[in-house]
């Protein structure tokens, strides 16, 4: 049988990592807001945070995939699980008991991601070869950002667009129609089209202790780790204005103009947010990995900082003016996405840089990392809708600072502001340990005469 090229199945699989993602994490959150479903902005943004969970926990339950069965196996299993979840999804949006089936449906779906996500990175790195791996590590980022970009804009946009004349329902129930659609075809495509690598094969009975020895080995060493303290405060707080702002602007977007929101349909958020957002976003962590490989990440943690949090400011500006062009709020949102996504590539080479001298450690060290970066974007989150209803009374014990005049919109971007601090100051934590030139491309000495 001749053997699959790359190019068969690794765009493919990292669509079918990212695609489900974005809707359980992200478009979850706006689904809730504009389905009236009676739920609270408190209990949207704890219900939708807590869908996070399952990637925090992921490390730990990532083992497994390696102990039982077969990568390819979890692969498919997880892909064909989602696939009927978002298709049981469409049958149930248009219910009046809708919403609490929605969230327990929500809940397996998240679980089945993050298995998938560990899934599929392990079967790219038995799948390929160590220079296929290098070439095509360019290609499955690109492919997992373009499925963001087609989950919370295209597709979004278009279903919306052309249903316009539906109920918003029927509109919502026509997503998870085309969404569940979608990762069926990618589950029957990939039961041909993933390779069947030899060392894809469970691990017998004396290697699973002996993998389970080596996680709690790894786990402990994790912790005992120089500098561990600073380490885990700078990644637990260095986004905590962002986790909260990602919430509570989902909420600001779409919400009604008299309740003091943007008042964008799904199809207005999709293009503004999910499209030229999410191309900002990219162009930010593009334009951030460049300048880091050319300066190093000593002399890029203020600046990039200060890009990740400050342009938080213009949704102060938004929940005050209240523009109605859309082209404002879209200029708006892009500046803020830009800065997020180039002050977020400083986090991202931080936890490289921390588990370099991690050893044989180092793939699960970086794994708790990201398990430690999900939950810093969750408890923040869980708490924003909260924070967003009770901030007025909070205000009032401030009067002749907060004017009486503001909406619980404006006080909550006002409070991002504040938390802004924190965040900045989280990197004078790392800076005395960190290798200054760390990520710069060294200079031949040629090229320096």
């Amino acid at each position: 049988m001749l053997r699959q090229t790359p190019w068969s199945w690794v765009p493919t699989l990292y669509v079918a990592e990212g695609f489900p993602y974005a809707v359980i994490t992200t478009l979850s959150v706006v689904m809730f807001k504009t389905l009236d479903s009676g739920m609270s902005d408190t209990a949207i943004a704890f219900w939708t945070s807590l869908l996070g969970l399952p990637w925090v926990l992921k490390p730990f339950w990532a083992p497994c995939i390696d102990l039982f069965g077969r990568k390819r196996g979890w692969i498919l299993l997880c892909q064909a699980l989602m696939g009927l979840l978002f298709l049981l999804m469409a049958f149930t949006v248009p219910l009046s008991s809708g919403t609490p089936l929605l969230i327990l449906m929500l809940f397996p779906a998240a679980f089945a991601s993050s298995t998938h996500d560990a899934a599929a990175d392990g079967f790219y790195i038995i799948g390929l070869g160590e220079h296929e791996q290098a070439l095509f590590s360019g290609i499955r980022n690109t492919f997992y950002r373009l499925a963001l970009l087609s989950a919370q804009g295209v597709l979004l946009s278009i279903v919306f667009t052309l249903t316009k004349h539906w109920n918003i329902h029927a509109q919502w129930s026509a997503f998870f129609f085309l969404s569940g659609g979608l990762l069926m075809l990618l589950f029957f495509f990939h039961l041909t089209a993933l390779p069947r690598p030899l060392t894809d094969q469970p691990q017998k009975r004396d290697a699973r202790k002996s993998v389970g020895g080596s996680f709690l080995e790894s786990f402990s060493a994790f912790f005992r780790k120089r500098h561990i303290i600073p380490a885990i405060l700078f990644l637990l707080f260095y986004r905590f204005a962002e986790a909260q702002l990602t919430k509570v602007s989902a909420l600001f977007l779409v919400d009604e103009r008299a309740h003091g929101g943007i008042a964008l349909n799904p199809a207005q958020y999709a293009n503004i947010y999910g499209t030229a957002g999410m191309l900002a976003l990219l162009a930010g962590g593009i334009i951030g990995g460049v300048l880091i490989a050319r300066h190093g990440l000593g002399k890029l943690l203020l600046p990039m900082a200060l890009m990740l949090n400050l342009p938080d400011a213009v949704y102060v500006y938004l929940a005050s003016a209240q523009p109605g062009s859309p082209w404002i709020v879209s200029a708006c949102v892009v500046l803020e996405q830009f800065g997020y996504g180039f002050g977020f590539t400083a986090y991202t080479v931080f936890m490289l840089h921390f588990a370099e001298d991690s050893g044989r450690f180092r793939t699960t060290h970086y794994a708790f990392m990201t398990g430690i970066m999900a939950l810093s974007l969750m408890l923040p989150g869980m708490v924003s809708g909260a924070i967003l209803e009770r901030i007025p009374g909070f205000a009032s014990l401030f009067p002749e600072l907060l004017s009486g005049t503001c909406g619980n919109y404006e006080l909550f971007f006002l409070w991002i502001m504040l938390c802004t601090v924190p965040a900045i100051l989280t990197i004078y934590l790392i800076r005395p340990f960190i290798k200054y030139n760390f990520g710069k491309k060294d200079i031949p000495e040629r090229s320096r005469q």
